[in-house]
């Protein structure tokens, strides 16, 4: 083939082709492994931090807990390894309204009310070392 004055061999081509491929494949399947182990699994518990107290409950047992904001109680429900907020005394409720919770990271805040539930610990890490209730 001719391009520009000078000859570029076909058969020199597909090689780089290939080989640029087939790193950008190893490549994305490397990102993919560490976000799914970063980002996937369920976690060890829910912290929920109000302005008065900081509670941890395990991500493992099936529980529905109030903890009390300025506004009043918000109701918090732990099943099936997530949690989410079902119930507060905040005007727009809008925080019930988010999805459920399960990663390492992932956070469902209550403005009005000034409740912040996020999930920390590792899948490898599920107990719970103090409670305060």
């Amino acid at each position: 083939m001719r391009r520009w004055g000078y000859t570029v061999p076909m058969a020199k081509r597909y090689p780089t082709l290939i080989g640029d491929s087939l790193v950008f494949l190893i490549l994305a399947l490397m990102v993919l492994l560490l976000s799914l182990k970063t980002y996937g699994g369920p976690s060890g518990y829910v912290q929920v931090r109000t302005p008065s107290a900081v509670y941890r409950f395990a991500l493992s047992s099936d529980q529905v807990v109030d903890v009390d904001g300025p506004l009043g109680p918000t109701t918090i429900r732990i099943a099936g390894g997530k949690a989410s907020i079902i119930d507060s005394s905040c005007p727009t409720k809008s925080c019930t309204l988010q999805r459920p919770i399960a990663s390492s990271g992932q956070w469902i805040a209550c403005l009005p009310n000034h409740v912040l539930l996020t999930i920390v610990g590792s899948a490898q890490s599920t107990e719970v070392d103090d409670v305060a209730i």
